[in-house]
């Protein structure tokens, strides 16, 4: 029996050995990278005639961390692909969501919060590298987003130049490296035949005008809210919606976390956690305002703070009663048209 061990021990060695020197072999080492990049395939086809919903950014900059990217949530047919919001590390989950960024129509801005359009000219790469775009990628937004276009065009102006010195103008056309802007009012801002976007007005005083915005297509809505307190303009916006996907803040812990901050001699930060309070939507009263709407799915996001553990998340987790739920990176929500039915598959 000992030997028996001791052959079944040696043999486990000799295969560690054999691997870790297949590994150092250049020649088995791209063998493996091919089989791996292969296996990936195309990005799966959208289903037709299904609003989707993809949550590419479900945290708040008040305790991020590596497994939430900032606010975005994007939404696609197949025949449509808008991204609400791009902040910081949306971009990659974009990618990782496999969803076709080289046809990505338009990006609505809820209001111009750093975390809510950091990733802009990262998402606009990958469409103009990757895609080929010949035309700027067109992002709305409320008063103020020509600025922040124009900034960042000219910051990624000289990135630009070198970009199309390389490959040719012929291969990157230089206007598709580029962003345009186009300020909205209130009311319908983006239509076709078969899908339109409706902006409202939302409360984040001081920061005004701030938006949410519904998407209908096919008689299924969804509703997105940006940065707002629990205001009665939102839930009449939303009333009847498929899914709305809001903006919620864990008050007891934040009040916790201002008092540690004055404790440990950081009182910068205790005003700024006590600050963030009065301008997101705490989370008591949002499942009842849901449900007086006719909300069939009440889904939590840009949580504030950021859960860093199941404490944390049990807050939010506590707020709402199935089906709704609280928001995951990668998290996908498929609505058919013509139907009720909502198929949701986690990350």
């Amino acid at each position: 029996m000992k030997k028996l061990v001791l052959v079944v021990s040696l043999l486990t060695a000799l295969g560690v050995i054999a691997g870790v020197v297949a590994l150092r072999s250049e020649t088995v080492a791209l063998a493996l990278i091919e089989r791996a990049l292969n296996a990936q395939g195309t990005a799966p086809a959208l289903p037709e005639e299904t609003l989707t919903v993809v949550v590419c950014g479900s945290a708040s900059p008040l305790g991020t961390q590596p497994d939430r990217a900032q606010a975005c949530i994007a939404v696609l047919t197949d025949q449509h692909f808008f991204v609400f919001d791009l902040g910081a590390g949306s971009a990659a989950r974009l990618s990782q969501a496999q969803l076709p960024t080289p046809r990505l129509t338009a990006v609505f801005l809820t209001h111009l919060h750093s975390d809510h359009m950091a990733d802009l000219p990262t998402v606009n790469l990958p469409r103009w590298a990757g895609g080929g775009a010949s035309e700027p990628l067109m992002i709305f937004g409320p008063a103020g987003v020509d600025s922040v276009v124009s900034g960042f065009n000219e910051a990624y102006r000289i990135d630009r130049g070198f970009r199309v010195a390389h490959h040719g103008a012929d291969f990157m056309p230089p206007a598709g490296g580029t962003l345009s802007s186009q300020v909205i009012e209130p009311g319908v801002v983006w239509s076709d035949e078969s899908l339109s976007i409706t902006a409202f007005t939302v409360d984040h005083d001081p920061i005004a005008p701030a938006y949410g915005y519904r998407v209908d297509y096919g008689g299924r809505s969804v509703v997105i809210s940006g940065d707002t307190v629990n205001t009665p303009v939102l839930w009449e916006a939303a009333a009847g919606a498929d899914l709305v996907f809001h903006d919620a803040l864990a008050l007891p812990v934040l009040k916790v976390m201002s008092e540690a901050a004055l404790s440990a001699g950081q009182p910068r930060l205790a005003k700024i956690v006590t600050d963030v309070m009065d301008y997101h939507a705490e989370l008591s009263g949002l499942q009842a305002s849901a449900d007086a709407a006719g909300v069939g799915r009440l889904v939590l996001y840009h949580l504030v703070p950021s859960p860093p553990n199941g404490l944390v998340k049990g807050f939010f987790d506590r707020a709402v009663t199935a089906p709704s739920l609280v928001a995951e990176d990668l998290m996908r929500f498929e609505l058919p048209a013509g139907s009720k039915t909502v198929r949701v598959q986690e990350p």
